[in-house]
């Protein structure tokens, strides 16, 4: 059956070249069965036709494979209403036949049933399939291929997999400017896995994390990511650190079709086709955009006086500002001033002077907070300032004593989140593996990251496949990290914890003050 599903092939397809240390080895008749399966194409140099619905309108071969709608690993995917059935051959030819949900019967396949099957669309008893099911116009030679290959499916593991071993990528800065961060994440991140390892894996699989360690550069980054991603022979990968490689490394991931539950990161994403293998647990600018907007609107009165949204010039930043200039619209509130930052601000605090802003949302660095803060102050002007605890928590508390309680930041998780039990253990991690000193946000948010895979491949089952995590973590609803807001997923959700906490900055204690806990986002 055709669909959206079709395009989950096309990795499979780049590893057909591919022999990694876990890869099946397959005859050339399999093999060329395996691309039948997986591309509709035929090895033989013949043609392949499909045949749709009860008008039987064609299509070539290519646009509905077997895989497209049973899956890389033969178990079948829902789509459209429609469950298509596993076809692994441990299935097809079970020795007391099948009973179907609907009262059909039938006797195992052999290879001329499943032929007929594909061909005229009847079961081994003469009983018509579902009319979800296209007909095949396929060569005697290619359809032997595929019946061999359909043999070895259930083989046919995806990369990393292994009997007792289960190979996760990570991608770090080892050294270079981000090399103590990235080093500390790696250390915490093992002995995570460890104690994992320890208590028996998952589903009697080691797991055996595999770092691709960089010198914190975009360049690095991106080939220490294409190497593990090609070659590493890793099934999925957690966490990570490569600020100045994101939109590169998601490209890669979304075309290799790996899974990903990561990484430490400002700019989590919710809405493009490469993010979809990839899972943010904890929500990122936008998201602290957008609870700053609700804050606003509940707090400062943004529903009758305009607030003012001021962004770095570049595109992660403006598309931050968007977000919150689209949260206070669906809320009921008036449109905000946007405005990106100039390389002079002082004009800019002359400008929001005279604007009588009811509020100013700052989405840049710590130096621009600093600088607009004191330019406001100079102007004459001190409307309350909301920022990003995550960009510019330290000018923050700097630049407070100038905002007494009109100073207020978000951050993507509290204090508050974290279970006493999950807090000592990433203590315990942090200070076996020399890591006290460095920062605990990103080594907290490695062990979500670990945590949320880990509950991924659990549910999953030991038979394992990329295709089938990634549904399942898309079924996590509600999972308690213990240092995370609950995380949850779904088909079109990749951002666990949607929203964010506001804390409001008190000037003497240099402390942050709690504003009414979680701001939940739809």
């Amino acid at each position: 059956m055709p669909g959206t599903a079709a395009n989950a092939i096309l990795a499979a397809l780049a590893l057909l070249a591919a022999t990694p240390a876990f890869a099946l080895d397959l005859t050339p008749r399999e093999q060329a069965g395996k691309r039948v399966y997986l591309a509709g194409e035929s090895p033989s140099g013949g043609e392949i036709v499909v045949k749709l619905g009860r008008d039987g309108s064609t299509l070539p071969g290519t646009a509905a494979p077997c895989g497209s709608c049973h899956g890389a690993d033969g178990q079948g995917r829902p789509e459209g209403g429609v469950r298509p059935s596993a076809i692994v051959w441990s299935e097809l030819a079970k020795p007391y036949g099948h009973t179907h949900p609907g009262g059909r019967k039938h006797a195992p396949f052999t290879d001329e049933s499943l032929a007929r099957a594909l061909r005229e669309g009847l079961d081994p008893a003469g009983n018509p399939l579902d009319v979800s099911m296209p007909r095949y116009s396929i060569s005697d030679e290619d359809l032997g291929s595929l019946a061999a290959y359909l043999r070895r499916l259930e083989e046919d593991l995806d990369p990393g997999i292994a009997p007792d071993v289960l190979r996760i990528g990570t991608v770090l800065p080892t050294s270079g400017s981000l090399g103590d961060v990235g080093v500390s994440m790696r250390a915490v991140l093992s002995g995570w896995f460890d104690a994992l390892n320890r208590r028996g894996g998952v589903h009697g699989r080691r797991v055996e994390l595999v770092v691709a360690g960089y010198d914190s550069g975009l360049a690095d980054g991106v080939a220490a990511a294409r190497d593990l991603i090609r070659g590493g022979n890793v099934f999925a990968i957690v966490s990570g650190l490569y600020p100045a490689a994101e939109p590169e490394v998601a490209a890669l991931v979304g075309e290799a079709r790996v899974p990903m539950v990561g990484p430490f990161s400002l700019f989590a994403r919710n809405d493009d086709v490469a993010g979809a293998w990839i899972f943010h647990p904890s929500g990122g600018l936008r998201e602290q955009a957008r609870g700053l907007a609700a804050f606003a609107m509940r707090e400062l009165g943004a529903g009758t006086r305009r607030i003012a949204v001021v962004h770095a010039p570049e595109a992660p930043y403006a598309e931050a500002a968007r977000a919150a200039a689209e949260e206070l619209r669906k809320r009921g509130g008036l449109p905000p001033e946007v405005v990106a930052l100039p390389a002079e601000p002082a004009a800019l605090a002359e400008r929001l002077r005279r604007g009588s802003f009811g509020a100013v949302l700052v989405l840049a660095g710590d130096g621009a907070l600093e600088a607009l803060a004191q330019d406001l102050a100079a102007a004459g002007g001190s409307p309350p300032l909301l920022a990003s605890g995550t960009l510019a928590g330290r000018a923050a508390t700097q630049v407070a004593g100038r905002y007494p309680g009109k100073l207020f930041l978000a951050f993507p998780g509290s204090p508050s989140d974290e279970s006493t039990a999950a807090s000592r253990e990433l203590a315990r991690l942090r200070d076996a593996g020399g890591a006290a000193g460095r920062s605990r946000a990103s080594q907290a948010s490695a062990v979500v990251d670990a945590a949320v895979l880990v509950e991924g491949l659990k549910r999953t089952g030991r038979a394992l496949s990329r295709e089938r995590l990634v549904a399942s973590l898309e079924a996590l609803h509600g999972f308690e990290t213990g240092l995370s807001p609950p995380v949850t997923f779904g088909p079109d959700r990749r951002v666990g914890a949607m929203g964010a906490h506001v804390v409001r900055v008190d000037p003497a204690g240099k402390a942050f003050v709690p504003m009414g806990g979680w701001i939940p986002l739809e």
